[in-house]
């Protein structure tokens, strides 16, 4: 696609009201970079609270109210989901958490209206997960099709069990023990994480992770991944969390308080900052001072803050300029050092480059966790 417009997504998540004066060409060069992010559904909501849903063009409207019905049946897949893991863990005694989408929308959170999810996410004790996870493959889960190096790899050197798909319903999950890779020295601890949750009001006995701790959760996940073709999407999760989380008085102190505890204070040092920058996201000064230690040294700094800068912009390919691959190069490597230690990343991707090569093991997927 030509590039029609020098506006970008991200011009439209700061100031809806843009909308109003933009061309049908140009809008739907916007419509085609939000279908890009998974963002079309939400900007129903933000029209809806600038007052301009009404004023768009009728074309605009059914582009977005088509992206809407599939979040609307997304969500009702979701209520069933939850019904049906809610029923099986109960009986167990498991104890679950809901993670990043399907905590955003079993507890309705507001400014998440329109977000879809690729799967849903839960953490589950790390002494549970065994029970867990067999019971899942009781009732219809089966993992997806991994080689024995990547099933390994998972369970020795990730967060995670490997993906679950439900046989019938096709209905993806991730099952957490951590949210971080264990065999990362620095890495969170579960145990204060889980103590840091509330229940969703409906008697079933999920919980999902409280406000501080769901604002801290984001950050790092976003801030250890080594791929950012959602960037603009992940950052503004944590705009809309911020905004809404911050309205209650004690918000900004528990973040601090809860920071102590997690520690990977760099992640929402740099949450902090791109929200700022990109978004004009207002934050007590304190609370800047006190995230300014976590800054990463100059060089690091330096090399990766161009990078994020323009992740979070844009990476849309109408958008891309000469010498963004070198940013998105950066953050893939960038990724990979803070997930594993160097002994064991140089190993692995080794490995993966071998097995890419081979041609007798095309027709099997092909994980680069």
């Amino acid at each position: 696609m030509k590039k029609i417009t020098t506006l970008k997504l991200v011009d439209i998540l700061q100031t809806p009201t843009t909308l109003l004066s933009m061309s049908p060409r140009e809008l739907s060069q916007i419509i085609a970079e939000a279908r890009y992010y998974n963002m079309l559904a939400q900007l129903k909501p933000l029209c809806e609270q600038c007052d301009i849903w009404f004023e768009l063009p009728v074309e605009f409207q059914r582009h977005v109210l088509s992206a809407e019905y599939t979040y609307t049946n997304q969500l009702r897949l979701l209520v069933q989901e939850h019904q049906h893991i809610s029923q099986l863990f109960s009986r167990l005694n498991i104890r679950w958490v809901y993670l990043k989408g399907a905590a955003y929308q079993l507890t309705d959170i507001r400014c998440m209206q329109g977000r879809l999810m690729s799967d849903i996410d839960i953490l589950v004790p790390q002494e549970q997960i065994a029970t867990a996870e067999q019971a899942l493959m009781e009732h219809g889960w089966l993992h997806k099709k991994l080689t024995d190096y990547d099933d390994k790899f998972y369970r020795d050197y990730s967060q995670e069990i490997p993906p679950l798909r439900h046989f019938d319903r096709q209905t993806e999950l991730d099952v957490h023990f951590n949210i971080l890779p264990t065999v990362l020295n620095h890495g969170p601890d579960p145990v204060t994480l889980l103590t840091h949750t509330h229940m969703i009001p409906d008697s079933s006995g999920a919980q999902t992770l409280s406000p501080e701790a769901m604002v801290l959760h984001s950050a790092i996940h976003l801030f250890y991944e080594s791929e950012f073709h959602k960037g603009v999407r992940d950052l503004f999760d944590i705009v809309q969390l911020i905004k809404y989380f911050s309205q209650q008085p004690d918000f900004w102190e528990n973040l601090v308080r809860l920071q102590h505890s997690i520690g990977n204070g760099e992640c929402m040092f740099y949450a902090i900052r791109y929200c700022r920058i990109i978004y004009q996201l207002d934050v007590p000064e304190d609370v800047v001072a006190f995230y300014e230690q976590f800054r990463p040294g100059q060089l690091v700094f330096y090399l990766t803050d161009p990078a994020f800068r323009k992740v979070f912009s844009s990476i849309y390919p109408v958008h891309n300029d000469f010498g963004d691959q070198w940013y998105l190069l950066v953050l893939y490597l960038r990724g990979h050092l803070k997930r594993l230690p160097f002994s064991k990343l140089v190993p692995h991707l080794i490995r993966k480059s071998v097995y890419r090569l081979n041609p007798m093991k095309k027709d099997e997927p092909d994980v680069m966790i």
